[in-house]
């Protein structure tokens, strides 16, 4: 339909053109004629910037030969038109997708300058760049969990396929296949975990999402790069409880950190108690042992004296002499003299009675 309409608006170009021009030759014509007189009149020398009735600025040739001018000036602008036809630029990150009357051809069209037949070929620009969509679905969870989840999806077609790509979808591949694909790959995979592993396992379910995504659309020439995983919304009942899980374990492990501290403390004081009790031990064998060695030296030194008052005592007696005692006896003597001497009259000699 494209080359109906621009044939018919080059033919309605030609139309204007040559009645304009018509016109246009038949001014010419009598003002050739008239220039024809006065160059006849005046000769060679005639200056025709100084005629006041022709222009200047038209060449001599069209004055001369309109009619041939008229055929010039058309094949000019056929020639730019069918030119012009035959080009097309496809930009940087695009593809050209070549349609010969209506029909898909297998050639794509690189970026940069190509040719294509005139008014018989036409070229559709497709972007092979990559491409956002973005989407909120809601599914459930392996739970029976109500999930609303936005996604964020980048995709590109393949270069080398953006014919067929065309050929079955035209440009319409985001809304006809990408976005449903993307509601029933994250519905599937949202099947595959519970609430909570959706929180906790978030990295998995995005891989997850991503390689469903990644099969379904391999069928279409389509590529995913990359997916994000932006928002999850559950139910406000679902919230609550989550909520109130996270409140229970908090206070658990705060009391488990208090017990902690408690046996810590306990463990502490058994330390200590052990250590007070080894060194009261330690102290106590050190006093016992200490007085053991004091009684062994005093029973040494006792033993030692003994030894040597008895050595004495032997050596006295071995020694001992009736002078020797007196002596001893005399060393030791008071000077008063006892009331009553017992013994035998040869010893004493006198019997004396020293009471008042």
């Amino acid at each position: 339909m494209d080359k109906f309409v621009l044939i018919g608006l080059i033919g309605v170009i030609l139309v204007v053109c040559v009645t304009i021009y018509s016109r246009f030759a038949q001014n010419l014509r009598n003002r050739a004629r008239s220039r024809t007189e006065r160059r006849e009149q005046f000769g060679e020398e005639y200056d025709r910037f100084k005629d006041g009735h022709n222009n200047p600025y038209i060449p001599d040739f069209l004055e001369m030969h309109p009619g041939r001018s008229l055929g010039l000036i058309c094949a000019i602008v056929i020639f730019l038109i069918i030119g012009s036809s035959s080009l097309v630029v496809v930009p940087a990150g695009h593809r050209g997708v070549l349609l010969t009357m209506g029909k898909v051809e297998d050639r794509i069209l690189g970026e940069g300058l190509s040719f294509k037949m005139p008014f018989m070929q036409s070229v559709e620009l497709v972007s092979v760049q990559i491409q956002k969509v973005e989407s909120t679905e809601a599914a459930a969870s392996q739970d029976l969990q109500d999930v609303t989840t936005t996604v964020v999806v980048n995709y590109r077609l393949r270069p080398e396929a953006v014919n067929t790509i065309y050929q079955a979808l035209r440009k319409d591949y985001s809304d006809r296949v990408i976005k449903p694909n993307i509601e029933e790959s994250l519905k599937a995979a949202t099947a595959q975990y519970t609430a909570e592993e959706l929180i906790t396992k978030r990295a998995m379910m995005k891989s997850t999402f991503g390689d469903i995504l990644d099969d379904r659309l391999e069928v279409f020439d389509i590529e995913v790069v990359a997916v994000s995983l932006t928002n999850f919304q559950f139910s406000k009942a679902f919230s609550d409880a989550i909520e109130a899980k996270v409140t229970a374990e908090q206070e658990a492990l705060k009391a488990k950190n208090v017990l902690v501290q408690i046996q810590y403390e306990a463990q502490q004081k058994v330390i200590q108690a052990e250590a007070e009790r080894n060194a009261t031990i330690i102290s106590a064998d050190a006093e016992a042992q200490r007085k053991v060695i004091e009684a062994q030296a005093e029973a040494q030194r006792i033993q030692m004296e003994a030894n040597a008052t008895a050595e004495a005592i032997m050596v006295i007696t071995e020694q001992m002499t009736p002078e020797y005692a007196r002596y001893l006896w005399l060393t030791q003597w008071n000077g008063v003299l006892p009331s009553t001497f017992l013994g035998s009259a040869e010893d004493l000699g006198i019997i004396i009675d020293t009471t008042p």
